[in-house]
Formats: structure tokens, sequence, C-alpha cells
């Protein structure tokens, strides 16, 4: 019996782009099943306003990928041809393997949405040959993804199927009529698709950006549509708030003398950096658990700051903040993006000029994440990885890299044939996914709910071991440690899942001989202070600096008045002085841009400037104490000057010429 050849066009075609658009839905379902930690504190009706503009960018996707097809479709509807068959046929499966990798991107963001906060964008193919060598542990740990990715797409393959059925018989006559109004009403709907609705300009990331914290902009947000579009979005936009360069300067200057209370000249200087220590698990803030038992007592021994917060939610963002005072504001890790040749100072680059010796230590392979490039290019003499670990692989533990706790002690003995004073930078990287550890130490780190936490726990232990051999040598007391986390993962408590508190790290000056004296400081600090704070504390003073400092970082000892921090969280950027937070669009579209009145108007929401008081125990915003007008006046203009300088002089090459 002879098989009757049904054409997809029309009713096929509509089911499937339904399916197409209910697929969408579904991974962004899936996106807020795995991310409900960071987002069960917004109303029923917040998460649904995010579905809802999140159906919008989900209807460019579809729109972008079957107008062309919907095109080719009335071409075979209406010729019959075997030359518009065959055309269509192969277009349609191109079309189809597209929405399986955009399918993948989507569900691959559930899970790390976790670690960056933000959607992917184009930025990571910079990083695709870290993805490439850890494809197998990847997909081993992250097995949900493709499994997903499989059976969505199975179904949607027999939904596909299915649909040829609901087509008309390819030997049906079609009229003029109908295939004009097939066009007319298709290009219509798909214009309308790619637009995003009915609004003037098309739909854009600042569409999210009006859901007003940038966790609900993540949920509304689509990955293929941020990915797709972020090629366009690489420059930073220049900033005009101010007209005199020299009066941004003014309002950000804080005084540049020495502040420090000790004066440890020619001491060595250790900056160690923990994989994923976030200050929930140090045991402070109310919560009793610690993961890191070791970072804790050094804690006590030092000068330590409970209010600290990182410039970034991964560890390539980190080190441009730590060794240059370089906040993550680009919207995308600045040694990746178009502006890592511009003209920066670090601490490599000061210290070396004061006879200093410098070397980095970091257990992945050579090349993963930059690293080895950061610490070249601010300023570290000689960088060791996982290639340069002198019992080769016999430490490696499968997938990152060599196991903290002997590469540490391999830091340790290399730190004694350095010539003093040095500079050294130490990161750990255990306590990274897969969270491997060593087969021996399994049983004893154990005890955590999560698989983060054990791993934490034997970085600590590791961390610990290191300074068991530091001690025994004699640079040991004559060297200044700085201890940090890098970012923020894999949190627990509620008190830790603001969108502040997302960026809470600990923050510790170590001083073995006793001259900086042990405390705890409750002073809002960032990780752009650590750069200044230690020149602070070797009695460099940086108003004698052959370059100037750039105004993003200070030294954590000056008054507290002028303390400060900022960050920017996907399309938004925050700035806080103590408890008071100034947050808008990090395109400075809330400064009464008329271009942008459509936008807000499309969302029901006006382009604004949020100023919150944070609450002393979550970070999350307080209903009680509004800021005066003057002061919300005064912190307003402080942003928009850091934003300014930031912007202007990194989009011309001038951050060290004022």
């Amino acid at each position: 019996m002879a098989v009757v050849e049904r054409r997809v066009f029309p009713r096929g075609f509509l089911v499937r782009i339904g399916a197409l658009l209910c697929l969408y839905s579904l991974t962004r379902a899936l996106f807020f099943y795995f991310n409900q930690t960071v987002l069960e504190s917004f109303s029923a009706g917040e998460i649904f306003r995010a579905f809802a503009l999140g159906f919008r960018f989900d209807a460019w996707v579809v729109s972008a990928t079957m107008l062309p097809l919907f095109l080719l479709e009335v071409w075979n509807w209406k010729t019959r041809s075997l030359l518009a068959q065959r055309v269509t046929r192969g277009f349609s499966a191109f079309v189809f393997a597209l929405h399986v990798v955009f399918v993948f991107l989507e569900l691959a963001d559930t899970q790390y949405f976790r670690f960056t906060g933000r959607r992917t964008t184009l930025a990571i193919l910079e990083l695709s040959s870290d993805g490439i060598e850890q494809s197998f542990q990847l997909l081993k740990n992250f097995w949900v993804v493709p499994v997903a990715t499989l059976l969505l797409m199975s179904s949607v393959a027999w939904v596909w199927s299915q649909s040829r059925k609901l087509g008309g018989l390819a030997t049906e006559p079609v009229r003029p009529a109908q295939v004009i109004n097939a066009v007319i009403i298709g290009i219509v709907v798909g214009v309308l698709g790619l637009r995003g609705g009915l609004q003037t300009k098309p739909i854009a990331t600042a569409h999210a950006m009006l859901l007003g914290q940038s966790q609900l902009a993540a949920l509304a947000l689509s990955t293929s549509f941020q990915i797709t579009h972020s090629a366009e979005n690489r420059n930073l936009k220049l900033q005009t708030f101010f007209n005199d360069e020299q009066q941004v300067r003014r309002v950000l200057e804080v005084p540049r003398e020495r502040h420090a209370p000790v004066n440890l000249e020619n001491f060595n200087v250790v900056v160690l950096v923990v994989e994923s220590l976030s200050a929930e698990y140090m045991g402070y803030a109310g919560i009793n658990q610690t993961y890191a038992p070791f970072i804790r007592q050094l804690a006590d021994k030092g000068l330590y700051f409970d209010n600290a917060y990182s410039n970034g939610r991964t560890s390539i963002e980190a080190f441009p903040s730590l060794l240059a005072s370089l906040p993550s504001m680009v919207g995308e890790p600045f040694i990746t993006s178009q502006y890592s040749s511009v003209k920066t100072h670090s601490l490599g680059h000061v210290l070396a000029g004061r006879g200093y010796s410098s070397e980095f230590f970091h257990g992945c392979n050579n090349g993963s994440m930059y690293i080895d490039s950061m610490a070249k290019l601010f300023g570290f003499q000689r960088f060791f990885g996982r290639y340069d670990y002198p019992p080769g692989d016999k430490d490696y533990d499968g997938s990152w890299g060599i196991y903290d706790e002997p590469f540490l002690q391999f830091a340790a003995s290399r730190m004694g044939e350095i010539r003093q004073p040095f500079a050294v930078g130490i990161f750990t990287l255990s306590s990274h996914n897969p969270y491997k550890i060593p087969a021996h130490l399994q049983q004893r780190f154990s005890a955590g709910k999560l698989p983060f936490q054990n791993s934490l726990a034997y970085a600590d232990y590791a961390v610990q071991k290191f300074f068991e051999s530091a001690e025994k040598q004699p640079w040991f007391k004559n060297t200044l440690f700085v201890v940090t986390g890098d970012h923020t993962s894999d949190l627990e408590s509620p008190k830790f899942m603001s969108e502040q508190a997302l960026y809470r790290v600990p923050l510790i000056f170590y001083d073995p001989s006793g001259q900086l004296k042990p405390a705890v400081s409750h002073r809002l600090v960032q990780h752009a202070d650590v750069f200044p704070s230690v020149l602070d504390l070797l009695g460099i003073e940086e108003s004698k600096l052959e370059k100037p400092m750039l105004p993003f970082g200070q030294s954590v000892f000056l008054p507290e008045r002028y303390a400060r921090a900022a960050n920017r969280a996907g399309d938004w950027f925050w700035y806080q002085e103590g408890k008071s937070v100034v947050r808008f669009p990090a395109d400075g579209s809330a400064f009464g841009l008329q271009e942008n009145a459509d936008v807000a108007h499309a969302v029901g929401h006006d382009f604004k400037i949020e100023i919150v008081e944070l609450l002393n125990d979550t970070l999350t915003p307080s209903a009680g104490r509004v800021p005066t007008e003057a002061e919300a006046q005064g912190i307003v203009n402080r942003a928009k000057a850091y934003l300014q300088f930031f912007n202007n002089r990194m989009s011309h090459n001038r951050l060290l010429e004022f």
C-alpha cells in the first residue's frame, strides 16, 4: 500500500512551534527547580512575572529559528517541487539540531548558575579549552544535563514526526489567497516574536533587569538569547553623568597617606586564596557549623573582616580585583575581554620595583582559567602549576590538578628557596567541583551534607598542613599572610542567599610576628581593597608611587566613612556604603533616558534607582530606615562616579592617567 505524502504546513508547523515554546518553558521550570534556594524568597507573583517575561525571550529564540523555516515551508507548500521538499527537510533538520544545542545550554545553566550567579554569555567560548579538558568529569558529575537534553529532545522529535500527520496532502491544491494570507500572518507573528511584543524597541536584556533583582532577571532570561546577543554588548557604555573627569576623581578620592597601625617594612607577602570559601562556612554570623576550622583559627589570630565582599562570582574574576584593585565590572572576566591589554597597576609590579622576588602557585593545569596569564600580567615572575609539580601526576586528582595537601607542601618547600623579601600567590583547587578528596582521607572528611562541604574541609586541612610546614621555616615570622576566598559556592543557609550575601567571603590579615593585633572588624571591605591595604601595612605610601592607585580599592585602615564596595550582578550595578546600597542598570539607563521608556512600560515598571538599607543578620533589604534625601543624593553621585570612571577610563585605556 502506497504511503500518502503529507506536508507539515500549516497545521503541523504550528504544532512544532508550540512544542518548542513549551520545551523552553520547561527548561525555565527546571532552572527554577535547581536554583530554588536563591529564588524561594520571591513571591509567587514575582516568579510568575519572571516566567511570563521569559516566554517572550523564548519567543525570540523560536521565531529567529523558525521564521526562515516558515518561508521554506510556504515555498514547499505552494510549489510541491522535489527541490523545495529536499531543501525544506534539510533546513528543518538543521533547525532541530540547533535547538538541541540551545536546550543543552539552557539545561547546563541550571547547574552553572549556582557558581556564576548569571546566565552564560558568549564569553564562555574563551574558556572552551577548560571545558574540553574537563568534559568527561563535567558530564559525569552533571549527568542530568545530557540525560534531560536527550529525553526532552526525544519528546520533541516524536512531536515533530507526528506533526506531519496533521498537514495537508501533498497533492492538495493551494490557492494563491491561501499563500498570501499565510505569508502575511506568519511574518507578522514572526516579527512580533522577534521583537518580543508590541513595544517600539525589540526585546533586550534590559527587560529582565526591570524585574528588580538579578536572580529574577536570570530566571526570566534565556541562555540561548544571551549567547546570541552578548556579541553585540561586549563594549562598555561610555557614561556622561559628570562632564568634568576631574570631578569624577574628586568624588571618589580617599586619603592616600599611610593609616595602618603597624609598619611591616620588607615583610614577605603571601596572598592565599581558597577556592569557593564563603563567609557562611567560617562559623560566624550566627551560624555555628564551620567546615574550615583551621582558617577560623587564623581569623581569631589575625585581623578578620567579617563584612568582606568578593568582586565577582568566579575564580577568573577574583585575581584582577585582589592583585590590581580592578573589580569585575566589564560583564565578562577582565582577562578574556577586549580590555585585557589595558594598562593596570598591580601588587606584583609595585613590590618588584622594591626588590621583591615573586612566584605564584596553583595546582591546576597550566593555562586553566588563565590563572598563569593573570599571574604574569600582575607582576609575578614565575608560575607553578600541575606541569611544574616535581612528582609529576603522582598526586593528580584525575580532574582538575594536584590535590591541595601535597601541592601546598610543595609550595611551602619552594618558598624556602625564594630570595627574600618575596611575594607569593597561592590558589587552592580541591574545593572546586567535582570536589575530589584523596582516597585515604575520604572517610575523615565525610561529615558534610554537601560534597562541597567535605572538599572544603579537606582544603582547610591542606591549609593547616601548609602553615605547620611554614612555621618551621625562618621566613615565617617575617611574613604577612592575606587569606580569603575567591567567591562563594554551594551555600546552605538562607542568611547567605540574598543578592548581597552571595558575594560575602572572609578576609584575614595575619601577622605571625604579632605586631598586627588580632581583632574582628565589621568594616565594609572588598577584594579590591587588598592591594592598597598590603602596601599600607608594608609602609609603602600610595601618594609616593610612580603610578597612581585606582580609586576602586582603598586601605582597610582608612576611617570607616570611606568604606565602600561595588559589583556588577548580571546587568545590574550595585554600590554599597555601610548598610546603604544603591542599585541600577549597569548601562546607566536608570537616569532619565527617554529611549528606554517603552522597555519599562512593556514590563510594567519604570527604570529606577533603588536605595535600600540592609538588615544586619540577613543582608536582605530592610523595610526600616530610609536614607535622607541628602544621603541618597550623595551615595547615588558616588555610585555614578564609580561606574563612569570604570567604563570611560577602561574604554579609552586611561585607567592610570589622572
